[in-house]
């Protein structure tokens, strides 16, 4: 008698590391319908034991499975399933991907199912045997709703899930809604006047055309959904939305950012090794279109009225027009947004890229999603003074005659440019010694290029530590090279150590090695780090006081032994308090969102005098309780400066009530105004004790205040969130301004702030 054949060895260990802490359920099956593998998530649904059949623990449930099971394992292609199932909940709808398991033959070796439990769901559909291969949803950072959608790309049904993340005051979706009405609703937008929605239009054309593949965007409700769209040939369509605002920004900016270092470290190293020039710059359009999401891109330099390109894909050829955004871009001087793409629907990003103020050169990025919001804004910046290198390199190269001058004109503008580039890059040989240092190093390791070059690269290092890398095992291969950067310890010329991050790469010149460090100094990075720590304690103690004093006023007040005018006073203390930590959080609040660029900003051509004006007559009751007098010293003319109104009339209360808090009783304060040099400079001088000199520096720091001017002055409050001024530098700076202090011996002291602009009319 025969021997059944024993089944096929299933390496379901490998399985569980996948999918043992996944939220959906997931189990891989045998032809014969035994359980290989079956994670937590599916066993809380169905009591399924791994190398058991089906039937044995499910009885007639099984085969509900059957079919989809043996379709694949049959055919190899994938199919969806809706099954409705008695689960020890209660009873479940479950929709499953079914999709093939290969083995090293090709032949299908196992069935893997992807099950997601869909409640609110009434109805069950058959299998649908779907050709392409069915995606596989990723972890859920967040909620997720669910939908299915007829072949009309009509709603059928959705669950609660679904239905939460529609913002209010939306309506819930109803069975026959379109599918485009459904997605409108979960991102919100503008509507045009015949009742169009764009914004949904081009987010289905994108859904249908990835073919299940999941898409990231933004809402008008500031979150971030995954939306993917899986759509067989025939039957119903699932639509899976998941909220993953959180974990996405945070995600995206670390993949982003590795992406940009990794990218921009091997463009230089290939630049340096004399790569080929078009490859390098098509490489780098590449990764900046993936750092992106982009599907159409151009660098280009300009040249007389239009653009010359460097490297293009997408919609874009070899010849092209001057886009408008590009033209605003170069005529600006500043990136420029268009909600038009290269192919249609999209958005659009100009970066123009400068060096030593002049632009040289342009990036384009087109056919975006979604729009380019500040954060991914800052992030592609931080690209622009690598390309800004490489465009000037590669111009340079061109330029380059055959004559002795020329070589050498050549070889200083190389050198220039590389002296631009703001981190320090080292050059060594393979015997260790120095034989490249740009101006960047000379600044950062406080050594002139004569000192240094060649010696050996120890000398960067304090001693007794080891040197930034080592060279040799670079050179003989025990120590893997690699351009990922690692914090290590500098020493400058006079032999004080910093902190540093060294990224090394290895180019090989007429057959000899050369390992190519760039340093940046992160003194700054560790001083903000414990900056944030002292924030924390400030602010831990500035919110403490005043609601330790609130709280001990109303138990005093609520006690009911207090005369009446005693727990006046103690409400009015308490009072006090709250408006003061009312002012702390709504200036730590402003300060955050200037620092973030969320600010609202809508410059426009205004009178400063007359903002000044209007801003201290609206805040006079600050100076009648003090008794104080305003003089006034402005020009008869206006004085035109490019600004947002609002924001410098926050500027202007901000300077006025520091000067009232520090003006004695009955004193002056004194608002004078002039244009010089196309500057516009506006101060405001009190009679108060004045400032001493080794205050002056920081006073526009968060949290700074003098005690001891709030002290000499009577009257003055000490109740200063020590914010304002802060606020002020900000939002100057915001103007392409900036704040200062002078405060002369004898008393006395004058804020000023100076804004581009000009004072008369021109013809």
């Amino acid at each position: 008698m025969s021997k059944r054949p024993a089944p096929p060895r299933f390496d379901s260990a490998a399985y569980a590391r996948l999918f043992d802490g996944a939220r959906d359920a997931v189990a891989v099956f045998l032809p014969d319908l035994s359980v290989a593998y079956a994670n937590p998530a599916f066993r809380s649904l169905l009591p399924v034991r791994d190398g058991r059949p089906l039937r044995e623990t499910l009885g007639e449930a099984s085969d509900l499975f059957d079919t989809p099971v043996r379709e694949v394992a049959g055919g190899g292609h994938a199919v969806t399933a809706t099954h409705r199932v008695a689960a020890s909940s209660g009873e479940r709808t479950l929709t499953g991907n079914y999709a093939a398991v290969r083995d090293s033959t090709g032949g299908v070796e196992a069935v893997l199912l992807v099950a997601h439990d869909l409640p609110g769901f009434d109805t069950a559909a058959e299998p649908v045997a779907d050709p392409r291969p069915a995606p596989l949803p990723g972890p859920d950072d967040g909620t997720c709703g669910y939908a299915l959608v007829d072949a009309g790309l009509r709603l059928l049904s959705c669950n609660a899930s679904l239905r939460a993340l529609i913002p209010a005051p939306g309506e819930p979706p109803a069975p026959g809604t379109p599918l485009l009405d459904l997605l409108a609703a979960l991102i919100g937008g503008d509507v045009t006047a015949d009742g169009e929605h764009p914004r949904a239009k081009t987010l289905q054309r994108h859904l249908l055309r990835r073919g299940g593949r999941p898409l990231d965007l933004h809402t008008e409700s500031h979150r971030r959904l995954q939306i993917s769209l899986h759509r067989p040939e025939t039957g119903e369509t699932l639509l899976r939305v998941c909220d993953v605002s959180r974990a996405r920004l945070a995600q995206a900016h670390i993949e982003r950012q590795a992406a940009l270092l990794r990218l921009l470290s091997e463009s230089q190293t290939a630049f340096l090794g004399g790569s080929n020039r078009e490859r390098v710059f098509a490489r780098f359009l590449d990764g900046m279109l993936r750092v992106a999401h982009c599907h159409a891109g151009m660098i280009a330099v300009p040249v007389g009225d239009g653009i010359q390109p460097l490297a293009a894909t997408g919609a874009w050829g070899d010849a092209h027009a001057l886009p408008p955004a590009a033209a605003h871009a170069l005529a600006s001087g500043a990136p420029a947004r268009a909600e038009t793409g290269a192919e249609g629907p999209g958005h659009t990003l100009a970066l123009p890229v400068a060096v030593r103020g002049r632009t040289v050169g342009l990036l384009m990025l087109s056919d975006r999603a979604a729009p380019f919001d500040e954060p991914l804004l800052a992030e592609l910046t931080q690209a622009l003074p690598t390309l800004a290198a490489l465009i000037s390199v590669h111009a340079a190269e061109r330029r380059r005659g055959q004559t002795t001058h020329d070589l050498r004109a050549g070889q200083e503008r190389v050198r220039a440019i590389f002296d631009a580039i703001m981190e320090g890059v080292v050059t060594v040989n393979a015997a260790g010694l120095i034989v490249g240092f740009n101006a960047s190093a000379e600044r950062l390791f406080g050594t002139a290029v004569r000192d240094v070059l060649g010696r050996h690269v120890r000398i960067l290092s304090p001693e007794g530590m080891a040197a930034p890398f080592d060279i040799h095992g670079l050179i003989d291969g025990s120590a893997p090279l690699s351009t990922r950067r690692r914090e290590v310890m500098g020493r400058r010329a006079d032999g004080q150590a910093f902190p540093a991050e060294v990224s090394i790469s290895r180019v090989d010149l007429d057959h000899e090695p050369l390992f190519i460090a760039i340093f940046q100094d992160i003194s700054e990075r560790k001083r903000l780090d414990r900056l944030k720590s002292e924030l924390v304690t400030t602010v831990g103690h500035d919110l403490r006081t005043p609601l330790t004093s609130i709280l001990g006023a109303l138990s005093l007040a609520g006690s009911g032994n207090l005369p009446p005018e005693r727990i006046k006073d103690l409400l009015e203390m308490a009072e006090r308090n709250g408006r003061r930590l009312l002012r702390l959080i709504t200036n730590l609040l402003d300060l955050e969102r200037i620092n973030a660029g969320m600010i609202a900003f809508d410059p426009r051509p205004i009178d400063l005098g007359l903002v000044l004006r209007q801003s201290v007559d609206n805040h006079h009751l600050l100076a009648e309780a003090k008794a104080l007098s305003i003089d006034w010293d402005l020009p008869s003319h206006p004085l035109r400066v490019e600004g947002d109104a609002d924001r410098l009339a926050q500027v202007a209360i901000n300077v006025f009530g520091n000067a009232v808090r520090f003006s004695p009783e009955g004193g002056t304060i004194r608002i004078r105004a002039v244009a010089e040099n196309g500057l516009i400079r506006v101060e405001f001088t009190d009679q108060g004790p004045g400032i001493p000199a080794s205050f002056l520096p920081v006073m526009f720091d968060r949290f700074r205040q003098l005690e001891s001017r709030v002290r000499g002055t009577a009257g003055a409050s000490t109740e200063g969130s020590g914010l304002g001024l802060s606020i002020v530098r900000a939002l100057i700076e915001l103007h392409g301004g900036r704040v200062g202090a002078l405060s002369p011996e004898g008393g006395g002291a004058t804020v000023f702030f100076e804004l581009p602009g000009e004072s008369a009319p021109t013809s």
